[in-house]
């Protein structure tokens, strides 16, 4: 997490558009689980997640995982190209 710090990191209206528009998500995604970091949500208990993206029986879908999981570097994050 920390190596995003300054890093151009995609919101989830990103990922809600892309869903809405599947032929704009790129072939070399598929099997990948791609974070949205530039929106984090709370619930009420106060835990924080964040959305990604994943290809899941033969469509894009979301999912969130709890920031308190345990991170890698299998895990890549959406960042805006320069």
């Amino acid at each position: 997490k920390a190596k995003l710090e300054g890093q151009p990191v995609l919101p989830a209206h990103v990922l809600d558009y892309l869903l809405k528009h599947p032929e704009l998500v790129p072939e070399s995604w598929k099997g990948k689980l791609l974070f949205f970091w530039g929106t984090i949500y709370r619930l009420a208990d106060g835990r924080l997640y964040v959305r990604y993206l994943s290809w899941y029986g033969g469509r894009w879908v979301w999912y969130c995982y709890w920031l308190d999981f345990d991170w890698g570097e299998h895990f890549p994050s959406a960042v805006r190209a320069s």
